[in-house]
């Protein structure tokens, strides 16, 4: 399920819960798109998980569904900064409102970042930075008001480049020169000129990833991204107006909490990271046996005791060699094998 922005409600919390629990494993896995995926459904789930999702507003448009990508700073506008809510609410109506940008692939990443270099730097095709009086898309300056539009358009550029050179690339990266040469198309069409540096793709540091009482916000870490049915209904419980924010590091944030000390002492009862000591800020780990049937071990059992082995260090365990769910920050990649885990350093 796409959450544009990692949003989500307390009434969408508690319809997962009860999607995962009636139809799932009853969990929910929180992935490094700041995404949720339910698994284990029955063959005859389509339709009544179709209904359930669609009721719970997190299925606007089929045929947008899995173009719904879209990255935000989790705490912009919690911890000074802009608010990017609207800016995300305005960018995934107009991706669902143009049938042609239906055709981008499911792997195509919108990221909107409020200055702070979080989600910026994670590898995504558009990237947008809003700060205070500054602006810009993939390198080109703009006005705020101006930063959708301009995002649609390099959505767009890619599609028209793509089919210019007979491609069926999935990514901008995918295709050679292409960056440049998009950015330079999409300059030409709206007049803009490409006045700002753009970064080359780096991987988020721990650093910007915050865990905890921030202001009277919560910051909590899902143990391995998953929580249960229980644990989803808590967090509902404790949404007060603005909506909780997925993280892309498999967090959870709660605005405006009535008493944060009392609430982290909650959470962690219920078995959430809380303090930057917790070993679910820095490992990863995809299903495992015996979940998959590709994998050649219980890396979900392993997960823990391979984090303190490498303190400070982003941790992930691989089922095997299809490397599922690893995020680009890893920095100790972990292998099962048929001979046992294969180690290597990013």
């Amino acid at each position: 399920m796409r959450l544009p922005g990692g949003l989500i409600t307390a009434g969408q919390l508690r319809a997962l819960a009860r999607l995962a629990a009636e139809m799932g494993d009853g969990r929910a896995e929180l992935t490094s798109r700041a995404n949720v995926q339910l698994r284990a459904l029955p063959a005859g789930a389509a339709a009544p998980l179709t209904a359930g999702l669609a009721a719970a507003g997190l299925l606007p448009s089929l045929d947008h569904d899995r173009v719904r990508n879209i990255l935000a700073s989790p705490l912009a506008g919690l911890d000074g900064g802009p608010g990017l809510t609207p800016v995300v609410a305005a960018l995934d109506a107009g991706l669902c409102a143009r049938p042609r940008l239906a055709q981008l692939s499911g792997r195509f990443l919108f990221a909107i970042d409020d200055g702070r270099g979080d989600v910026a730097r994670l590898g995504a095709d558009i990237v947008a930075t809003l700060q205070a009086g500054a602006a810009s898309v993939n390198g080109l300056a703009v006005t705020a008001p101006a930063v959708v539009t301009l995002m649609l358009a390099f959505a767009e550029a890619f599609l028209d480049d793509r089919a210019a050179h007979g491609s069926a690339a999935w990514r901008i990266a995918d295709l050679p020169g292409g960056a440049d040469r998009i950015r330079a198309t999409v300059a030409r069409q709206l007049d803009l000129v490409p006045a700002i540096p753009v970064p080359a793709a780096t991987s988020a540091p721990a650093a910007t990833r915050p865990v905890g009482i921030i202001g009277r916000h919560g910051v909590l870490l899902a143990p391995l991204g998953r929580l249960a049915a229980a644990q989803l209904d808590w967090l509902a419980d404790q949404v007060r107006g603005r909506p909780a924010r997925i993280t892309p590091w498999r967090g959870v944030v709660l605005p405006d909490l009535a008493d944060p000390p009392a609430t982290l002492r909650a959470a962690a009862d219920l078995g959430f990271g809380v303090d930057a000591r917790s070993p679910w800020l820095r490992v990863t780990a995809c299903a495992g046996q015996p979940g998959c049937a590709s994998a050649l071990a219980d890396v979900q059992a392993d997960a823990a005791s391979f984090a303190r082995r490498w303190p400070g260090r982003i941790v992930h365990l691989s089922g095997c060699a299809r490397h599922c769910g690893r995020p680009a920050a890893t920095e100790i990649d972990v292998t099962a094998s048929s001979e046992g885990y294969q180690i290597a350093r990013v």
